[in-house]
């Protein structure tokens, strides 16, 4: 077990009473916390045994599971059993339908507040006449922050001055859980159950949704309002400003409520409250990708951490005395003893607990005590109680997010893109780790049906006709036109397809209604290439949720609620591009020169990944410049035509420009042939569409250009494969080729004779 005296005192105190009990013995062998994961699991793996009794936070059960022994009958057959609340005993005790281990110890997040402060009539009258409204303890996450900034910096009763809240900040100091807590209101959709951190369906982390990045952001700005050094703050540093009278209110576990009133440790006995996590009036609904604006507060209170379990290796050679062992640790008399004792750790999870009110009296007040307990169960009996993240891996993916969160608090990342990492750094977890293990682990821990939800290939098969409807966001390029062009060919050669074709004419907003008519219409598939990714994810998340498979051609959508992506790998191709740009200016190690970056749809995913491929290439040059801010050509020659005029006007020096489309390319080549600088002038352009970019590589007005096949044969051959009941795997990246003077005349040939 850990070594600290929370949990570790109770244990060896029950230790010492069950040998006098039974004339056993037991040895209690303790560690450092941040060792004890790997000390575990080096233990279960071990062909020897080291321990026949574990007590481990629930949040690695799924990781020690295979190793467990299932609970006796007598254990789950007593009276005690059933004394513990449901929140625990059902959801945490077991896995995959066994149960593997006993609750020692009920945890959850929620707040403490200065009942004297908070009833002071002068900051009553102040804060209303600055905020608008009364002070009482938040009710949602914007309210808290208001009280955060109200108190921080005002003048304590005591002296000195107070600030607005304390939390845990600091890497290795519980940080994570509250940012999960905070996360929890904001994500966990009562619509859409287990979404927090993953979504149920297709396994894809969350953690960079726009709840989750509202979330964290707020975690960030509510520093501002903490004491000094608060960035250093672990959950003991935060629990002890609070203690020390230093701050207005607090974020804790359940321990926090008997040292507020312990006069050995606390400065603000008897004038401490509690309040339930606050809530929002906003929810994200990752299932349809959209803000859902709430009627009332929705709260979702987190159990943070789950509580401390204990569990029986199989190796075990005492099995049965493990098991009477924490039978009589975590009997309702001695976890009563311990709940209403400072410093032990152990919080409430039995009924008795909440019952025998009088025993609190060694703690708390009665009336403290029955507000105290009036909190903790409202949190636990509420239906939209949320469980914490309790996957294996567990270890691994909260590393990497508080790495991540650790460069925002300290200033070093941006929220979005340190989120966007962190996602992308759980995705390439769960991937090792095996999706299909993870997904189905992950439903088992938010008590979920095996089988998530979203369209299954075959539902159609009994069909002799399809009806497959085609959003395009646009038919004014060339590249869009033979897309449109292949699209349909390849359906015409399938009797049993009957293809709807909806084109956006390049309006975002007919895009989204298009999507919606395709819906209604209750097609059997849909095809979309989106105009940009944000405003088109939800009408595509919208179709796969009622079990409509989708699939998503060239443009991407922020989140995988759809059936497959097909498209080109734009990041490769950015890096090819980056790579023939580096040889153009000199080669590696020597290029030098100054680049003029034109981009695609700022909000499209190809133009994003474009850009970073090419910039992870040329920044490692460093005479190589990108000199123009970046601007959106939207894809089209004459836009990129006045990017590049204001380009030769502001730099009489350019080497080389990059557009992310051929027609760019084309038009940044005519504006400086227009003033007489394109032989000084390298372009680069994308697509390979022989009448266009392959053209005007063989004429020379082109260094070179990228074939980006269009996905348009694919998808509807991808479409037919799931529709008759083969699977297909979630994402099919098409080939890419670099088209030059060496091959140019040979593509053009080939296509002439077509």
């Amino acid at each position: 077990m850990q070594s600290a005296d929370a949990i570790g005192s109770p244990a060896k105190a029950h230790a010492l009473t069950w040998e006098q009990r039974t004339g056993g013995r037991a040895e209690i062998v303790q560690s450092d916390f941040g060792r004890l994961f790997r000390d575990y699991m080096a233990a279960l793996q071990a062909k020897q045994p080291a321990y026949d009794v574990l007590l481990f936070p629930a949040s690695w059960a799924a990781d020690f599971y295979p190793y467990l022994a299932e609970m006796p009958d007598e254990y789950r057959d007593s009276d005690a059993f059933d004394d513990i609340h449901p929140a625990y005993r059902e959801r945490l005790m077991t896995w995959d339908g066994k149960w593997i281990a006993a609750t020692v110890d009920g945890d959850l997040f929620s707040g403490y507040y200065r009942k004297d402060l908070f009833s002071d009539p002068n900051n009553q009258a102040a804060f209303r006449t600055r905020y608008g409204y009364e002070l009482f303890p938040p009710d949602t996450w914007s309210q808290y922050r208001d009280i955060a900034e109200f108190f921080n910096g005002r003048n304590s009763p005591d002296g000195g001055l107070i600030y607005g809240t304390a939390e845990a900040f600091a890497r290795d100091g519980k940080q994570f859980w509250t940012v999960f807590s905070r996360a929890s209101a904001y994500t966990n959709h009562p619509d859409f159950p287990g979404a927090q951190f993953f979504d149920p369906d297709t396994m894809r982390a969350q953690i960079d949704n726009p709840g989750w990045l509202r979330a964290v952001r707020e975690h960030k700005e509510i520093l501002a309002f903490s004491p000094p050094g608060a960035l250093q703050f672990g959950i003991v540093e935060a629990r002890d400003a609070f203690l020390d009278g230093h701050t207005a209110m607090a974020l804790d576990w359940g321990d926090t409520a008997q040292l507020t009133e312990d006069p050995a440790r606390s400065k603000v006995a008897g004038k401490v409250g509690y309040f339930v996590l606050p809530g929002t009036t906003r929810v994200w609904d990752s299932r349809l990708w959209r803000w859902d604006d709430r009627d009332s507060v929705y709260k979702a209170p987190f159990l943070a951490f789950g509580g401390w379990m204990a569990g029986v290796p199989k190796h075990s050679r005492h099995q049965q005395a493990a098991w009477d062992y924490i039978m009589w640790l975590s009997s309702p008399e001695n976890s009563l003893r311990d709940v209403v004792t400072s410093g032990t750790g152990i919080n409430p999870y039995r009924f008795t607990h909440f019952t025998n009110i009088d025993a609190w009296t060694k703690a708390l007040s009665i009336s403290a005590a029955s507000e105290y307990l009036g909190m903790v169960r409202a949190s636990l009996d509420s239906p939209h109680a949320a469980m914490d993240l309790r996957i294996p891996g567990f270890y691994r993916y909260t590393e990497v997010l508080e790495e991540e969160l650790t460069r925002i608090l300290r200033g070093d990342s941006e929220v979005d893109a340190a989120m966007h990492r962190a996602a992308a750094a759980w995705n390439s977890i769960t991937d090792e780790l095996g999706h299909a293990q993870q997904l189905a682990a992950y439903r088992t821990e938010m008590a979920l049906p095996k089988e998530p939800g979203g369209p299954r290939p075959g539902t159609h098969a009994h069909k002799v006709r399809y009806v497959i409807g085609f959003s395009q966001a646009t038919t004014t390029e060339p590249w869009r036109l033979l897309f449109n062009k292949e699209l349909r060919a390849e359906a015409a050669r399938h009797p049993e397809v009957k293809l709807v074709v909806r084109d956006a004419m390049d309006s975002v907003r007919r895009q989204v209604v298009d999507m919606e008519d395709l819906i209604a219409r209750r097609v059997d598939a849909i095809l979309v290439s989106p105009k940009v990714t944000d405003e088109l994810t939800a009408p595509v998340s919208k179709a796969f949720s009622l079990g409509i498979p989708v699939f998503v051609l060239d443009r991407d959508v922020a989140n995988d609620r759809y059936t497959q992506y097909i498209g080109g790998d734009n990041r490769e191709i950015g890096r090819a591009a980056g790579q023939r740009a580096v040889q153009l200016l000199g080669g590696e190690g020597l290029a030098e020169g100054n680049v003029i970056e034109i981009w695609g749809g700022m909000a499209s995913s190809p133009a994003a990944d474009r850009h970073s491929g090419f910039v992870e290439v040329v920044q490692r040059e460093p005479g190589v410049k990108i000199i123009n801010a970046p601007q959106d050509g939207d894809w089209k020659q004459d836009l990129a035509y006045g990017i590049m005029a204001e380009a030769l006007d502001a730099h009489p020096h350019i080497d080389l420009v990059y557009a992310h489309n051929d027609p760019m390319a084309y038009g940044a080549y005519l504006a400086a042939r227009d003033v007489g600088r394109e032989e000084d002038i390298a372009f680069l352009g994308i697509d390979g569409i022989p009448a266009e970019g392959v053209k005007w590589v063989q004429e020379g007005i082109l260094d070179a250009t990228f074939l980006y096949k269009t996905p348009g044969e694919e998808g509807i051959r991808q479409a037919l494969r799931f529709l008759r009941g083969e699977h297909v795997q979630k994402r099919l990246m098409l080939p890419t080729s670099t088209i030059d003077k060496t091959n140019a005349a040979k593509i053009l040939s080939r296509y002439a004779a077509e």
